[in-house]
């Protein structure tokens, strides 16, 4: 049996645990995501193979995959999303100025041009014991046991 936690959310709010996983550095990665609303349901579920990559490189191809998803989802719009990410340092590259990833510039502009044109999005840190659910997905990637891509009522 599956156990994750759940913080309940304030209402009218949506929250996407996302994670990306590695099997080494660099090795095979995946990532996934899933986008809860704030009564504990699920709205959208994601788990992709990534190849070969290094850790902080699957945490932003993640966040950048929520992003898109909300970006371009009607139903999203004008809804408050938080999108919550067990990597510390994937999470500041995309909240502060500077970054140390050369190989993730474009992603991470990316990722920030949504944040800004949406407005009603944020990049929080959740630390790795409340994303669980998130994690067997990402495992479920990496170990290449293929995508999955699932949005609407669940």
């Amino acid at each position: 049996m599956i156990q994750f936690s759940w913080t309940p959310l304030a209402r009218d709010v949506l929250k996407f645990n996302v994670d990306g996983s590695t099997r080494g550095a660099p090795r095979a990665a995946g990532m996934r995501g899933v986008l809860w609303t704030s009564s504990g349901r699920v709205m959208c579920l994601f788990s992709k193979h990534l190849g070969h990559r290094e850790s902080n490189t699957a945490g932003i191809m993640v966040i950048h995959k929520a992003t898109d998803i909300v970006a371009t989802n009607p139903v999203f719009q004008g809804r408050k999303i938080i999108i919550g990410s067990d990597s510390k340092v994937v999470v500041s590259w995309v909240n502060n100025n500077s970054f140390e990833s050369i190989n993730n510039v474009k992603l991470i502009y990316d990722i920030r041009n949504n944040l800004t044109k949406l407005g009603n999005m944020e990049v929080i840190y959740n630390a790795r014991a409340t994303n669980s659910f998130a994690d067997i997905l990402a495992k479920r990637g990496s170990n290449m046991e293929g995508d999955l891509f699932v949005c609407g009522d669940l």
